[in-house]
Parts: C-alpha cells; sequence; structure tokens
C-alpha cells in the first residue's frame, strides 16, 4: 500500500490542480481523507497497469475533488 500525501494548496477561492500518473503493480492506494470519488469509491485499479488520476480543489485542501483515467497500458 502506498499512502499519498496532498501539501501546499492554493488558498480558498482559487482553483488548484494536477495529475498524478501511477503505474500499479500491486496493493492499494491510500488516499488522503480529502479526496472524494465519483459515486463516494476509491476507484478500483488493474494490476500491471498505469493510471491517470486527477485532483482538483478550490477551498484550501478541504476537500479534493478526484477522477480517473484507468487501464493504460505500460
Amino acid at each position: 500500500t502506498n499512502t499519498f500525501t496532498f501539501s501546499n494548496p492554493p488558498p480558498s477561492g482559487t482553483v488548484g490542480a494536477f495529475t498524478l500518473e501511477l503505474k500499479h503493480d500491486g496493493g492499494s492506494p491510500a488516499w488522503p481523507a480529502a479526496v472524494e470519488w465519483p459515486g463516494g469509491n476509491d476507484p478500483n485499479l488493474t494490476t500491471g497497469k498505469t493510471h491517470l488520476f486527477m485532483f482538483i480543489t478550490d477551498d484550501n485542501g478541504a476537500r479534493y475533488r478526484g477522477a480517473v483515467l484507468a487501464d493504460y497500458t505500460n
């Protein structure tokens, strides 16, 4: 399991976003509690694939909305 930490968010009222590329070799990522996923569930990842995660916040990091493009060939 990999635990991710997000730091230095922009101030409230300013939108900040970033993309994370993850080559998934096993285990499960542990996301910060502030991350919200569509439908309220962490994405299921296929081992041996690369996944792109996008995160956006506009409230000084109190909430990050997450999205994923999954299962790219390595």
